[in-house]
Protein backbone atom coordinates (compact mmCIF):
# COMPACT_ATOMS: atom_id res chain seq x y z
CA UNK A 1 0.00 0.00 0.00
CA UNK A 2 3.02 2.63 0.95
CA UNK A 3 4.27 1.84 -2.64
CA UNK A 4 1.08 2.58 -4.29
CA UNK A 5 0.87 5.63 -2.20
CA UNK A 6 4.21 6.72 -2.92
CA UNK A 7 4.19 6.33 -6.78
CA UNK A 8 0.90 8.02 -7.09
CA UNK A 9 2.41 11.29 -5.01
CA UNK A 10 5.74 11.47 -7.23
CA UNK A 11 3.00 10.99 -10.22
CA UNK A 12 1.03 14.11 -8.70
CA UNK A 13 4.58 15.87 -7.85
CA UNK A 14 5.49 15.08 -11.96
CA UNK A 15 2.27 16.86 -12.87
CA UNK A 16 2.60 20.06 -10.92
CA UNK A 17 6.12 20.89 -12.24
CA UNK A 18 4.41 20.61 -16.17
CA UNK A 19 3.72 24.39 -17.60
CA UNK A 20 1.33 24.50 -20.28
CA UNK A 21 2.07 26.24 -23.61
CA UNK A 22 -0.95 28.62 -24.38
CA UNK A 23 0.67 30.67 -27.32
CA UNK A 24 -0.56 30.10 -30.53
CA UNK A 25 1.47 28.23 -33.39
CA UNK A 26 1.53 29.65 -36.74
CA UNK A 27 1.96 26.40 -39.20
CA UNK A 28 3.09 27.24 -43.08
CA UNK A 29 2.21 24.43 -45.28
CA UNK A 30 2.75 23.49 -48.87
CA UNK A 31 -1.09 23.90 -48.89
CA UNK A 32 -0.87 27.23 -48.14
CA UNK A 33 -1.27 29.92 -51.06
CA UNK A 34 1.70 31.93 -52.14
CA UNK A 35 1.88 35.15 -50.41
CA UNK A 36 4.21 37.10 -52.41
CA UNK A 37 4.79 37.71 -55.81
CA UNK A 38 8.28 35.82 -55.28
CA UNK A 39 5.96 32.90 -54.68
CA UNK A 40 8.06 32.20 -50.65
CA UNK A 41 5.00 31.84 -48.31
CA UNK A 42 5.59 34.14 -45.20
CA UNK A 43 4.60 34.54 -41.51
CA UNK A 44 4.41 37.36 -39.54
CA UNK A 45 5.37 37.00 -35.76
CA UNK A 46 4.83 39.16 -32.79
CA UNK A 47 7.81 40.39 -30.25
CA UNK A 48 6.53 41.78 -27.38
CA UNK A 49 8.20 42.95 -24.55
CA UNK A 50 6.55 42.72 -21.14
CA UNK A 51 6.82 45.21 -17.82
CA UNK A 52 7.97 42.19 -14.94
CA UNK A 53 11.05 40.91 -14.57
CA UNK A 54 11.73 37.05 -15.51
CA UNK A 55 10.00 36.88 -11.61
CA UNK A 56 7.17 38.49 -12.24
CA UNK A 57 7.69 41.47 -10.29
CA UNK A 58 7.70 44.72 -12.02
CA UNK A 59 10.68 45.50 -13.45
CA UNK A 60 11.06 49.24 -13.33
CA UNK A 61 13.76 51.05 -10.37
CA UNK A 62 14.89 53.58 -9.40
CA UNK A 63 17.13 54.92 -6.17
CA UNK A 64 17.83 58.03 -5.00
CA UNK A 65 21.36 58.85 -3.29
CA UNK A 66 21.77 61.50 0.08
CA UNK A 67 24.69 62.63 2.14
CA UNK A 68 24.03 60.69 5.56
CA UNK A 69 24.89 63.82 7.73
CA UNK A 70 26.09 67.25 7.68
CA UNK A 71 29.14 67.91 9.73
CA UNK A 72 30.16 71.66 10.76
CA UNK A 73 32.99 73.03 12.84
CA UNK A 74 31.95 75.76 15.57
CA UNK A 75 31.70 79.19 13.59
CA UNK A 76 31.73 77.58 10.43
CA UNK A 77 29.40 79.36 7.74
CA UNK A 78 30.33 77.54 4.54
CA UNK A 79 27.39 76.25 2.46
CA UNK A 80 27.47 72.20 2.59
CA UNK A 81 25.90 70.10 -0.53
CA UNK A 82 22.75 68.57 0.36
CA UNK A 83 22.21 67.50 -3.19
CA UNK A 84 21.35 63.82 -4.16
CA UNK A 85 21.02 61.58 -7.64
CA UNK A 86 18.55 59.70 -9.12
CA UNK A 87 19.07 56.74 -10.82
CA UNK A 88 15.95 55.36 -12.33
CA UNK A 89 14.66 53.38 -15.17
CA UNK A 90 10.86 53.76 -14.77
CA UNK A 91 7.56 52.42 -16.96
CA UNK A 92 6.46 54.65 -19.59
CA UNK A 93 5.19 57.85 -18.73
CA UNK A 94 6.07 57.40 -14.70
CA UNK A 95 7.98 59.92 -12.85
CA UNK A 96 9.94 60.71 -9.70
CA UNK A 97 9.40 63.55 -7.48
CA UNK A 98 12.46 64.47 -5.19
CA UNK A 99 12.65 66.99 -2.26
CA UNK A 100 14.57 68.39 0.71
CA UNK A 101 12.61 69.55 3.83
CA UNK A 102 14.22 71.08 6.86
CA UNK A 103 12.72 69.83 10.04
CA UNK A 104 11.70 72.11 12.33
CA UNK A 105 12.04 74.59 10.64
CA UNK A 106 16.15 74.08 10.47
CA UNK A 107 16.11 74.21 14.34
CA UNK A 108 19.26 72.57 15.89
CA UNK A 109 18.79 71.32 19.71
CA UNK A 110 21.15 69.65 21.98
CA UNK A 111 19.63 68.00 25.15
CA UNK A 112 21.56 70.15 27.62
CA UNK A 113 20.67 72.94 26.92
CA UNK A 114 17.76 75.16 26.03
CA UNK A 115 19.80 77.43 23.46
CA UNK A 116 19.09 76.50 19.40
CA UNK A 117 21.04 77.19 16.51
CA UNK A 118 18.84 77.22 12.95
CA UNK A 119 20.54 76.28 10.01
CA UNK A 120 19.42 77.60 6.19
CA UNK A 121 18.03 74.89 3.49
CA UNK A 122 18.62 76.40 0.28
CA UNK A 123 17.35 75.33 -2.95
CA UNK A 124 15.24 71.95 -1.58
CA UNK A 125 12.09 72.59 -3.43
CA UNK A 126 10.88 69.60 -5.37
CA UNK A 127 12.28 68.34 -8.80
CA UNK A 128 10.60 66.34 -11.39
CA UNK A 129 12.61 63.51 -12.84
CA UNK A 130 11.49 61.60 -16.06
CA UNK A 131 11.64 57.54 -17.01
CA UNK A 132 14.96 57.04 -17.48
CA UNK A 133 18.20 58.93 -15.39
CA UNK A 134 22.01 57.94 -14.62
CA UNK A 135 23.09 59.37 -11.97
CA UNK A 136 21.01 62.67 -12.58
CA UNK A 137 21.36 65.72 -10.04
CA UNK A 138 18.67 68.59 -9.46
CA UNK A 139 19.17 71.63 -11.63
CA UNK A 140 19.62 73.99 -9.03
CA UNK A 141 21.70 72.39 -5.75
CA UNK A 142 20.50 72.08 -2.44
CA UNK A 143 22.31 73.19 0.29
CA UNK A 144 22.48 73.89 3.98
CA UNK A 145 24.42 76.66 5.83
CA UNK A 146 24.61 78.01 9.21
CA UNK A 147 24.82 81.92 9.27
CA UNK A 148 27.44 83.29 11.69
CA UNK A 149 24.56 84.95 13.71
CA UNK A 150 23.15 81.97 14.56
CA UNK A 151 26.53 80.80 16.35
CA UNK A 152 26.52 84.21 18.46
CA UNK A 153 25.67 84.17 22.20
CA UNK A 154 24.76 80.51 22.94
CA UNK A 155 26.90 77.41 24.43
CA UNK A 156 29.36 75.82 22.53
CA UNK A 157 27.93 72.39 22.00
CA UNK A 158 26.88 69.47 19.29
CA UNK A 159 23.63 70.91 18.10
CA UNK A 160 21.63 68.88 16.26
CA UNK A 161 18.78 69.01 13.40
CA UNK A 162 17.00 66.84 10.95
CA UNK A 163 16.37 67.34 6.82
CA UNK A 164 13.64 65.22 5.37
CA UNK A 165 14.23 63.76 1.71
CA UNK A 166 11.22 62.88 0.02
CA UNK A 167 10.63 60.55 -3.05
CA UNK A 168 7.24 60.47 -4.57
CA UNK A 169 6.29 57.17 -7.69
CA UNK A 170 4.13 58.91 -10.21
CA UNK A 171 2.68 56.30 -11.79
CA UNK A 172 1.80 56.60 -15.31
CA UNK A 173 -1.83 57.92 -16.79
CA UNK A 174 -3.84 54.93 -18.30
Amino acid sequence: MKKIISVLLAVAMLAALTVPAFAADITISKDEPAAGPDGAQKATVDVVTKTTNTEGADAYTYSVTFPASFEFAWGDTNAKSATYTVTSQLLLGASLDVSVAANNGGEMTNENTASTLTYTLTNGGSTHFTEVNNSAAPTAAPSVSIAKEEYDGVPIAAYTGTLTYTVTYNAPTP
